[in-house]
């Protein structure tokens, strides 16, 4: 009767552990949330590219690229990584208890939201220009053949860090964005105040977007109120509200 009950015990400590190393497994990775037509991920940044699916995981190293058309959304405790069409985004490292996260934007759109940092820093980059972020939401644009780089500031704060910035950064809050020459240069700065209202894009947006075509991927969380876009991209649920089924 005591060697039965020591092996229930046993098998029920070693299932727990299983528990456990697979919750903190799953921690150190990022999971596919959302995803439409075509992306594919390079483990560790070299070797082949393969398709990548809903529900895969992505770990520090990784690249991931999207096509025409194609898009992924990537959570990470409680964090959104959207990564747009025609975007090359490469995940330096995943923030933890013990270390800082960077994701570099290597050309294309991506969008952020960051939650639970707990203290630690969190950048992203692209070939030209830095964001510094402590529990926020933006977007970050790199045209790779003009060299331009533009954040746009969802919630909350980012300290830019580019051509044209002061020694130690400019902080750009909500509701504005920076736009940074690839020739370099002062950066040229922006706000959608009364152009963006919570998730709706108003009429004025259209012509903001005849000047810089980068903003129609604003279009995959703010919903056209008033007016008809030409060109759709492809969109999920509204930030905030993505979850791993």
């Amino acid at each position: 009767m005591k060697l039965r009950i020591w092996m229930i015990l046993t098998l029920v400590l070693s299932l727990g552990s299983l528990v456990l190393i697979s919750q903190e497994s799953s921690e150190k990775d990022a999971r596919v949330s959302f995803l439409t037509g075509k992306v594919q991920i390079q483990k560790a940044g070299k070797g082949p590219w393969t398709t990548l699916q809903k529900g895969d995981t992505a770990s520090a190293g990784d690249l991931i690229s999207t096509g025409n058309a194609s898009k992924t959304t990537l959570l990470y405790r409680g964090s959104e990584f959207k990564v747009l069409p025609n975007t090359k985004l490469r995940i330096s490292s995943l923030y933890n208890e013990n270390q800082n996260g960077k994701l570099e934007v290597l050309s294309g759109f991506a969008w952020f939201q960051l939650v639970n940092l707990k203290g630690k820093k969190f950048e992203v980059s692209t070939p030209t220009t830095t964001a510094g972020v402590r529990g926020t939401a933006f977007s970050a644009f790199h045209d790779t053949k003009s060299k331009d780089s533009s954040f746009c500031t969802c919630e909350g704060k980012v300290l830019m860090t580019g051509s044209g910035d002061p020694k130690e950064g400019t902080l750009q809050e909500k509701g504005n964005g920076g736009y940074y020459p690839g020739e370099g240069g002062e950066p040229k700065r922006s706000t959608y105040e009364g152009i963006i209202v919570k998730f709706k894009s108003l009429p004025p947006f259209k012509d903001l977007m005849k000047k810089n075509i980068s903003l129609k991927n604003c279009l995959s969380c703010h919903t056209p109120q008033g007016w008809t876009p030409e060109d759709s991209v492809p969109s999920d649920e509204t930030y905030g509200g993505s979850k791993v089924p």
